[in-house]
């Protein structure tokens, strides 16, 4: 990672609607962002003791100052705040005007997905009418 270590990521459940009263976030995307909602997808600075303390828990000589936020993005989510974890849904299309015969979503993938990854090209493989190898 060029010398640089990331930890990450965590989850920040966001309003379903900006201060100013704009749409909430998804629809934002569709219909113009304002500042206030472009706001949301920022990272707030005040959680970063948070990171601290989760990270210390297995590097305690971690020096003060040394995070700096990289990025932030609207992740979809299967399950609400303080729900259990939802499991990984794979769905093949029926074909129709709009639809080829060819997609398959794959929804809910977080951790432990990238363990699960060739499981789930598997899975995808299968709902394609292929035979995984």
């Amino acid at each position: 990672l060029a010398g640089q270590v990331r930890f990450g990521p965590d989850v920040q459940w966001l309003p379903s609607e900006a201060p100013d009263g704009a749409p909430a976030p998804d629809e934002a995307a569709y219909g113009g962002c304002t500042e206030a909602t472009a706001a949301l997808y920022g990272v707030d600075v005040r959680r970063a003791e948070g990171f601290y303390e989760a990270v210390r828990r297995y590097w305690p000589g971690l020096p003060d100052g040394s995070l700096a936020a990289d990025y932030s993005g609207i992740r979809a989510k299967l399950s609400a705040p303080g729900e259990p974890a939802s499991d990984f849904v794979v769905a093949a299309h029926r074909p129709g005007p709009r639809v080829p015969s060819s997609v398959v979503s794959l929804f809910g993938i977080e951790s432990p997905g990238l363990t699960s990854s060739l499981s789930l090209a598997d899975q995808v493989l299968r709902r394609l009418g292929e035979t995984p190898e």
